[in-house]
């Protein structure tokens, strides 16, 4: 409370003109040219070594109660408030693996429609002619072709048994 009376110090002044209405007991005067007092200079501070070793707290039966509700009210908040964000949280999450699946397969058709064009080019018959020409193939010659004819027992191929 000494901030107080520091405070209304300068209510007790005559007029509000700086002069004393009374002598404080600070040994100040009336002189212009003294300082001012510093706020609160007559309060003094000191340290007293307080021991509570010997001090044992009482326990407070309804203490541990009022934890486990406070757990369980904690619990069942959490509970809810993940139960109210699933739905938006698990739309989220479906929307990204959507979009990525979209992705993928614009990805898979390009590459497809790649692959298709590097077939056409490989089948072409230009390509085919000039790998025959760069690797000598020729057409037979007519005596060279075996035309098979199908056996009675439907068999396409004759076995050669002479040759062994």
């Amino acid at each position: 409370m000494a901030t107080q009376a520091s405070s209304f110090e300068r209510f007790e002044t005559r007029a509000g003109w700086g002069e004393p209405a009374s002598d404080t007991g600070r040994g100040q005067e009336t002189d212009g040219y003294c300082l001012r007092p510093v706020p609160n200079e007559g309060i003094y501070f000191f340290r007293k070594a307080i021991n509570n070793s010997g001090v044992v707290r009482q326990s407070d039966p309804k203490a541990r109660a009022r934890c486990w509700r406070w757990i369980a009210t904690t619990a069942a908040g959490t509970l809810l408030l993940a139960a109210l964000l699933w739905p938006n949280v698990y739309g989220m999450v479906t929307g990204y693996q959507i979009e990525e699946l979209k992705l993928r397969q614009q990805r898979l058709i390009a590459e497809r429609s790649e692959l298709e064009l590097q077939e056409a080019r490989l089948l072409s018959p230009e390509r085919l002619e000039e790998l025959a020409r760069a690797q000598d193939f020729i057409d037979p010659a007519p005596a060279q072709v075996v035309h098979l004819a199908p056996q009675p027992d439907g068999s396409l191929a004759v076995l050669d048994t002479r040759s062994r």
